[in-house]
């Protein structure tokens, strides 16, 4: 059975219309990991969007180091994975989009894929969660598994 984590950024102030990379994922050298959740609100009280872009990277951006919290059933095995970051203040560098996501605002949204379709991070790979918007509030918690 695979080992479920949260990652959560916390209330964030954004910079209106500017990118902030909230999550900064790379996976070890040697597990993947798998996606499944993210529950994503914002404070805007008018009617807006938010921007959120699942990124890769090659140069690590500066935020907040944090401990993947572990989640489920099974709560004996910390994850593997590299240096896990939150709320950017540098962002990082050469940043691909992979997908891209618009969330009318107001509004919490829990996305949640289907079993067999999570959003799949091989071995050895940067990626980040990039948003865009109002200069609100915002919080993503992010699902993992192991």
């Amino acid at each position: 059975m695979a080992v479920q984590y949260v990652i959560s950024t916390g209330a964030t102030t954004l910079v209106a219309a500017t990118n902030k990379s909230l999550i900064e994922l790379p996976t070890a050298a040697t597990m993947p990991l798998v996606a499944y959740k993210m529950e994503v609100t914002c404070g805007a009280t008018a009617a807006g969007a938010l921007t959120l872009q699942w990124c890769s990277w090659v140069t690590t951006g500066t935020g907040t180091t944090v401990t993947p919290l572990k989640w489920g059933v099974d709560q004996s095995v910390a994850m593997v994975a590299g240096t896990v970051k939150i709320n950017d203040t540098v962002e990082p560098g050469t940043v691909v989009v992979l997908t891209t996501l618009i969330i009318p605002l107001p509004g919490m949204y829990s996305i949640i894929d289907p079993f067999g379709r999570e959003t799949y991070q091989p071995i050895s790979t940067n990626r980040c969660l990039r948003v865009n918007g109002p200069a609100f509030p915002t919080c993503i918690n992010l699902y993992v598994e192991q």
